[in-house]
């Protein structure tokens, strides 16, 4: 099979689970609630969605300025116009197809700044393991600012799914019952059987994390890339954070509330869907509804508007990039702009 059927099929797969979630989304939604959220999106203040995109520019900004960090010790430093225009491009792709933007952005930087593609991917690897552990952090801090809230919520939603789920069970199939203890022991024999490969895999990969961590303390200026990782996600936590000045209804959640919003939304953008499309909104949605009681139609327009505009955000920048980078690469200093030459 060619990498271009792949690819597709890929596409194919991943946009049919994001349709399916976004199904589930607005299947029970009534003609009152569509009312409703066509109202509170005609009343929406879009100052609000436009801060929040020009914040999203900025942490692609910052992420452009922390990647040319990290390809500095092992290559010549890229420029910062090349960089930010590849990581743009990344961005895209991934809404074709989840981590394609990946390989895309390297592939763009390698073209125009003749780093190697290896090279590349490795700095990205190690740059996903900073990420990994920032959205840990933000879990910590967000337990500690907010668990008794969410514990609470969780817990009783926990207890009423549980209490429903067994009510079901004493009325379910005795056929489907037995089909479902076949799958599940057969799942446990394959995990069993498969055990040295999972542990080894599992050991692989905490032993690549903890060396990319590690490989930061090679950096020139070590202090300054954690203060450029951390910035990216303060970046992330207003960018959301202001979207909820655009509704009276929102208006008056906290930053710490914010923050829990954004480490479950987070889970929806890693979704193997394009974009997290579909598992960002409902879990936007649930979070604003279950834990911060918002009314579903104010919940459903804010998470479409926070989605939607840095969307709008990506697709602008990423078809400018596509547009000037060729421009801006019309000889071999073409695109050469620096951290220090843009000062």
């Amino acid at each position: 099979m060619s990498p271009f059927i792949k690819n597709v099929l890929k596409f194919l797969l991943f946009l049919g689970i994001g349709v399916g979630l976004v199904y589930l989304i607005v299947r029970k939604i009534t003609p009152e609630d569509w009312k409703n959220i066509r109202l509170a999106a005609a009343n929406a203040n879009y100052f609000w969605i436009i801060l929040s995109m020009v914040l999203g520019a900025v942490s692609h900004l910052l992420r452009a300025v922390r990647w040319q960090m990290l390809i500095e010790p092992v290559d010549k430093k890229p420029g910062l116009a090349n960089t930010f225009s590849a990581v743009m491009i990344g961005y895209m792709a991934n809404y074709a197809v989840p981590r394609l933007g990946e390989v895309s952005r390297c592939g763009v930087l390698s073209r125009y700044e003749k780093t190697p593609f290896a090279t590349l991917v490795g700095t990205v690897v190690v740059e996903r393991g900073i990420d990994l552990l920032m959205m840990g952090l933000c879990f910590v801090v967000m337990i500690s600012l907010s668990f008794n809230k969410v514990y609470t919520i969780v817990k009783d939603k926990a207890t009423l799914i549980i209490n429903s789920k067994v009510d079901s069970v004493k009325h379910i199939n005795p056929v489907i019952l037995l089909i479902v203890v076949i799958v599940l022991v057969t799942g446990i024999w394959i995990i069993y059987k498969k055990r040295n490969q999972l542990f080894g895999f599992a050991s692989k990969f905490i032993n690549n994390f903890l060396g990319g961590i590690k490989s930061v303390g090679n950096l020139k200026r070590p202090f300054l890339f954690w203060f450029y990782s951390v910035a990216i996600w303060v970046m992330y936590l207003f960018m959301l954070y202001v979207c909820f000045f655009s509704f009276s209804e929102t208006s008056h959640l906290s930053l710490a509330d914010g923050l829990v919003v954004l480490t479950f939304a987070t889970l929806g953008v890693i979704a193997p869907v394009p974009g997290g499309i579909g598992a960002y909104q409902w879990l936007v949605i649930s979070v604003l509804t279950h834990i911060f009681f918002i009314s579903q139609s104010v919940s459903f327009t804010l998470a479409w508007m926070a989605w939607g505009s840095q969307l709008a955000l990506i697709l602008i920048l990423g078809v400018i990039s596509l547009v000037l980078l060729p421009l801006i690469n019309k000889n071999d200093k073409a695109g050469s702009v620096t951290i220090e030459d843009s000062k």
